[in-house]
């Protein structure tokens, strides 16, 4: 019987050897391995980072909320940068809830999102973050009219100005249910844009909702990526609030393939496990065990 318990113990939280246990060799490169901790709304910060501390992670993907409620409770984010550097974790990204869409949707105050990324990448730059998560758009691609479009380019232009100023880069999550939703509508926005901090983050499990292989929208999304976001589900496409989360070797996505080709690739970023529910803990446990007998048979061929 498979045990699921404390994965890779590492020595205590004043060693900066935590996390180098999480740095997986791939053919000569170091994948570094996060958390992002949007799945964990209901826990404080400082919660989140003494529980995943055994695991030898390199950073946490923190999402904004986390950050701001650490401000409200604790003060500057000097402290919680410190707090980081004592755990021996990065900030690979900022996780924030913009979408720039707000200005013909008649749902959200357009100056709102730039007021909200103002301060995400004021944030940021605090922390030593190279960049901010955001969305784009409220509803899926084939629903947006090219004058949606034609604003939504228009704006982000304005919104890479801000990262400019910043010097930090934002990149936009591949996610159902926005304009960002497939490898097409993914690629367009970013070659109209054209700006060289507008990246990526990729996420094989929300090209799932689309019935979209990842192996196949890699290759053509791979020049923008910053940034991965895995995990796993036995999916239902009929209701997928139905699909079942499992850790990121079992499921309908082939992972093991996506970590090959990033091996292939020399990909050097981090690989975030993004987890919700009730069994968040578990499948996260359980996802980094796997990973780990798959490094340490030497990823052997599909």
């Amino acid at each position: 019987m498979r045990r699921y318990g404390v994965v890779n113990p590492v020595p205590k939280s004043g060693d900066r050897s935590i996390g180098m246990a999480a740095q997986i060799s791939l053919g000569g490169i170091e994948v570094k391995r996060s958390l992002c901790t949007s799945g964990f709304k209901d826990w404080d910060v400082e919660q989140i980072l003494e529980w995943a501390a055994p695991f030898g992670l390199d950073g946490v993907e923190l999402w904004m909320g986390h950050i701001e409620r650490y401000q409200e409770e604790r003060g500057p984010l000097d402290k919680l940068r410190e707090k980081l550097r004592r755990y021996g974790l990065e900030v690979p990204a900022v996780s924030g809830y913009t979408t720039f869409s707000g200005g013909f949707s008649g749902e959200k105050d357009l100056k709102q999102d730039f007021k909200s990324m103002n301060h995400l990448l004021d944030v940021a730059r605090q922390l030593g973050c190279p960049f901010i998560r955001t969305f784009l758009g409220h509803v899926s691609s084939r629903c947006t009219s090219p004058e949606q479009w034609g604003q939504v380019v228009s704006v982000m232009k304005n919104v890479m100005r801000m990262a400019d100023q910043y010097e930090v880069n934002i990149a936009i999550e591949v996610h159902y249910d926005t304009f960002v939703d497939n490898t097409e509508s993914a690629r367009m926005l970013l070659q109209a844009v054209n700006h060289p901090r507008l990246r990526l983050v990729f996420d094989g499990a929300n090209l799932h909702v689309e019935q979209i292989d990842q192996m196949e929208a890699l290759p053509v999304l791979y020049p923008w990526l910053s940034h991965v976001h895995i995990k796993n589900y036995n999916w239902d496409h009929a209701n997928r609030y139905k699909s079942v989360p499992v850790s990121i070797l079992n499921g309908d996505i082939d992972n093991k393939a996506l970590i090959q080709e990033l091996e292939r690739r020399h990909y050097s970023g981090y690989v975030s496990l993004e987890y919700f529910g009730e069994m968040k803990e578990l499948n996260i446990t359980r996802s980094l065990q796997e990973w780990n007998e798959l490094r340490d048979a030497g990823f052997p061929a599909s």
